[in-house]
Order: C-alpha cells, then structure tokens, then sequence
C-alpha cells in the first residue's frame, strides 16, 4: 500500500511540473491585409486579433521580411496594440508577416505567416488618351486609388511629358507635385505629346504608368465680331478664345488678306479693341497667335470685317403721318465716331437746310427743340464723322407732322401742366393735373439739343406730383420736354446755383 501511494505521488508531481511548464498564452490569429493580398498601400496597416492573458499585460512581437523564412526581418517588439501601420514600403514588393503574443514571462508560439504585396504603379486620369486641343499648361492628373483603395503612404508624384515616346526629346518637360494632379508649363503648340507619372516616397519610387497621348492646341480661334459681319463701327472689340498658359497674343489688322502692311498689337488679354485708324466703307481682315516664353502658335483662321460706309435711319420711320411736331430723330449707333451730322428740311433739297447739327458720339439720336409746323412735311439725314473721314449720307426719309387737333390730351393742356421753381438751384418739381394714370417720359435738354436727364414717370389722380434733381447741371437755360403717348409739352427753365 506504501508502494502504491508513492507511486500516485510521484505521478501526481510530473504532471504538475508538466502543466506548469506549458504556454499559457495563444499565437494572434491574422487578420488584415488578407493572406495573398495585392494592391496594397506602402503604408498599409497590419492587423491581428487581439489575445487574451490571464490577467497580465500583452504584447505583441511582429515580423516583416521579403522572404517567407524570415532570413533577415524588420522586427517591432513589445507593442501594446493588435495591429501596426508600416511606412515606406517598396513598391510591387511580395512582404511575408507574422505576430506571436507575449504576457510576462510566457510567449506564444508565431502565428501562422501571411504574404501581401505594394501596389506596382498609378493609373492615369486625365487627360484622355488622344485628347485634341489641350492648353499648353495642360492638367496631368492621376487617379487617386488603386482599384477602390485610396492611395496613401506617398510623398510626391512625378510627371513627364514629351515628343517622343521615349521621353529623350529636347522637349521633355517634367515636375514634381505633392498631389496626384499638376499643371505643366510652356508646351509647344500644335505637338503630340505622350505622358506618364509615378509615385514616390523616400526610400523608393513606383514603376512609371502606362502612357497616354495628348495634342496642344496649334492655334487662336476668333470669337468675335463674326466672319463677314458688315456695317462694323470704327470702335470694335475683336476677341477671342482665351488659351490658359500663354503670356500674350499677336494680332494683326490689314486692309488686304495677305496682310502686306498689318497694323499689328501685342496684348495680354483675349480681346483687342480698333481705335483711331479704321476709315468708314472698307473691309478690314484680322488674325490672332499666341505667344509664351518657349514657342509661339499658328496665326488663326483669318476674319474679316467691313465698317459703316452710311448712317441707317431709325424713327420716326420713312414716310410716317401724324408725327410729333417735337420729333426724336434717331438712327443705328455706329462707334468710335468723333460725332454725327443730322439735318432736316421741309424740302429734300439740302443747300440750304433748316435744321444742321453736330450730335455727340455716344448720342445717335437728336431731339428736335424748335416746334415744327403742324400738319408740314419734312425731310431729314444724316452721317457720321471721324476726323476727315466721313460716312455718305443716309437714305433721305420724310415724315408729315400731326394736325394742330390731333390727338389732344388733357394730361399735355398747358393749363393742367405746372413745372417749378423756375429758376431753380437744382430740385424741379412737375405737377400734372389727371384724372387718367400715365407714364410721362421726360427730358431735360440744353438749347442744342442735348439730352441730359431722361426718366419715365406714372402720373395720375393721387400721384400728380413728381420732382428730379438737376443739381449736377451747369447754371443756364434749359428745355423740359414731357411726352405721353406720342404728343409733348416743352418748357423752358433756367438753372440758378
């Protein structure tokens, strides 16, 4: 019996000494990047299950190596959390990792090894392959994942662009960004260029992406005025389309097509705008190139354009009854005129014209101050001036005033009309008596004619009084002209200040 308990004892004491000298602590299980992974970013984050001890602090021990035998691993020891994010990674590099658990004294075994690999190059975005009429600062952009993975763990981008496929040319043109995108600078126009770009960090940089094509604009594309236009004014904005990444442009100007003796203009803009050399009744051809520090574009399609040779008459309309014995004469605008002539008569015989006046500009349009004869036909034209040159005059057109009775109206009786103070130091009131609502256009004129303020105004029963300020009128006799409808009241006051 002695025998027999020692032997139970004995038994009883190597397995305790056995247990005790079992790992209490389990290898992590892997998790991510899945075992065989691709595409993966040089920064990318290794993480495992997390273990739990008997009580104590765990940590982890992780290896990385290029070789499944761990020959000569990166080793990171004793860290507090069950996953770890690398940095730098080379790219299209095959990495084999694994993690083992430890809490004091007890460590596991390793866990079993995983393989992933760094992605090899980026992918191309813009421009298309074969894109046409690309800016010579054109943006050279990447795609900013791999897949559906965002890309993360790089420093900079590297872009290159060249005539030759072989990015050896003189040509070559190439930059650095910190971004997936960057704008290039001073392409030569019309050339074909092929692009490519790859990722870097510091310790390594990705293979280069597949190529792309893409063809610089060759030249400007006018805008505007149209091919052809006519009856063009002296003043005239020609533009253009703008071309990003140019310093200036060239334009060119001639009276001939093989522009032999072109006024020719260096401007930073895309418009250009003719002023004081154009002469009335010619046809002009212009061009346009683009110009920047390392090449010049092909002149654009040649325009053409012919100035006014004559003024077009606009109201009262040729041959008009019952018109206003204070007319407005008015005529199509023509720019950049010194001024225009109109004269009018009551025979279409100008020798001698009753009326001749010089109108400014920026006015195509004259307002007659001395009443007409009622019911009288008249006769009138016009023509602009330049310097010496001059259009030809107008059509003549004629018009017949109304009948003394036509057309009264009692918002224009003298008696329901009151215009005060007159004199006036700038403030002028007008009263008109009405039962009827109306809109009342006035203008207040000098004794030549010209216009310096014009509103509209509704007049009616509880609004029959209105005021305007003249306070930036120079001191002197002026015409207040109310019209309604056709039919107008004048009124002479003086400016006093």
């Amino acid at each position: 019996m002695k025998k027999l308990f020692t032997t139970l004892l004995f038994l009883f004491v190597i397995a305790i000494l056995s247990l005790s000298a079992q790992t209490r602590i389990y290898p992590p299980t892997l998790v991510s990047p899945a075992n065989g992974g691709t595409n993966q970013m040089p920064d990318v984050v290794l993480d495992w299950s997390a273990v739990g001890g008997s009580g104590g602090v765990v940590t982890y021990d992780l290896q990385i190596d290029t070789d499944a035998g761990f020959p000569n691993p990166a080793s990171y020891s004793d860290l507090e959390f069950s996953g770890m994010q690398m940095s730098d990674l080379l790219f299209a590099q095959e990495y084999f990792w694994r993690v083992r658990s430890k809490e004091g004294a007890d460590m596991s075994d390793w866990s079993e090894t995983f393989s992933f690999s760094i992605f090899e190059k980026v992918d191309l975005s813009k421009p298309n392959s074969a894109a046409t009429d690309q800016n010579p600062n054109v943006e050279l952009k990447c795609k900013d994942r791999i897949g559906s993975a965002l890309i993360t763990g790089v420093d900079n981008y590297v872009f290159e662009a060249d005539t030759s496929a072989n990015f050896d040319s003189p040509l070559l043109w190439e930059g650095t960004s910190s971004t997936i995108s960057m704008n290039t600078s001073y392409l030569h126009f019309g050339e074909t260029y092929t692009w490519r770009a790859k990722a870097t960090h510091p310790a390594d940089e990705s293979a280069w992406s597949d190529t792309r094509t893409f063809t610089v604009v060759a030249a400007v594309e006018l805008d505007k005025p149209e091919n052809n236009s006519v009856d063009m004014g002296l003043e005239n904005d020609l533009t253009w389309d703008a071309i990003p990444g140019v310093i200036d442009y060239t334009v060119q100007i001639s009276d001939d097509d093989i522009f032999s003796d072109p006024q020719e203009m260096i401007v930073e803009d895309p418009k250009y705008t003719t002023n004081g050399y154009l002469t009335f009744g010619k046809e002009y051809f212009w061009r346009v190139r683009a110009n920047h520090a390392k090449d010049t574009s092909d002149w654009s399609e040649v325009f053409s354009f012919t100035t006014s040779a004559t003024v077009h008459l606009n109201t009262p309309a040729n041959n008009a009854q019952d018109v206003s014995i204070n007319p407005l004469l008015k005529w199509d605008m023509i720019t950049g005129v010194d001024n225009f002539q109109v004269q009018y008569n009551p025979t279409p015989d100008f020798e001698e014209p009753c009326c001749d006046k010089m109108v400014e500009p920026e006015d195509n349009f004259f307002q007659v101050i001395y009443i007409l004869q009622y019911e009288t036909s008249y006769y009138w034209r016009a023509r602009a001036m330049q310097g010496a040159d001059t259009t030809v005059w107008s059509e003549v057109w004629h018009f017949t005033t109304r009948p003394i009775d036509f057309g009264i109206h009692e918002t224009f009786n003298a008696d329901n009309i009151n215009i005060f103070p007159n004199p006036t130091s700038g403030k002028l009131n007008i009263d008109i008596a009405s039962d009827a609502t109306s809109d009342v256009n006035i203008f207040v004129m000098d004794l030549l004619g010209q216009i310096h303020v014009e509103e509209t105004m509704v007049f009616g029963k509880s609004n029959t009084n209105k005021s305007i300020d003249l306070s930036n009128l120079a001191n002197g006799l002026y015409i207040v002209k109310l019209v309604r409808d056709g039919q107008s009241y004048s009124h002479k006051i003086t400016i006093h200040k």
